[in-house]
């Protein structure tokens, strides 16, 4: 089997643990296909394709880190992933606060308005019965 001797990053997605390789000085013919999408893809077109006359950065589901040690982005794609889903039970543990609370600042029109036989009784006045 031959080796190549490409340069290689590697890529880690934010919020993602795969670890992607990335070869930089693969000077190789693309490889370019049709998609259903796209008019034309390959893995490197995109990239290629992509470089805008300015500057802007990609949405927040596309952003990555490189790293040029496959066990640096072995570490730091984990470390991504638990800080991700850190930040997820912070954000449920929020929503569980807001959901108790949301009853306590509606205490009168829960056991008042709301109540099973006030709105029976205004049905039957609606209807005449």
């Amino acid at each position: 089997m031959k080796r190549n001797n490409f340069t290689r990053y590697y890529r880690v997605y934010k919020n993602s643990t795969k670890v992607i390789e990335v070869s930089t000085n693969d000077l190789r013919p693309l490889k370019i296909y049709a998609t259903p999408t796209k008019r034309w893809a390959g893995p490197l077109l995109d990239v290629l394709c992509s470089i805008p006359s300015y500057y802007s950065l990609p949405p927040d589901n596309e952003m990555y880190y490189g790293y040029t040690c496959k066990a640096k982005a072995m570490e730091m794609a984990k470390a991504g992933a638990m800080k991700y889903i850190e930040r997820k039970i912070k954000d449920i543990e929020k929503g569980i606060g807001q959901l108790k609370q949301y009853p306590l600042d509606r205490n009168a029109d829960f056991n008042i308005s709301l109540l099973d036989a006030n709105v029976r009784r205004l049905k039957s006045k609606i209807s005449g019965t």
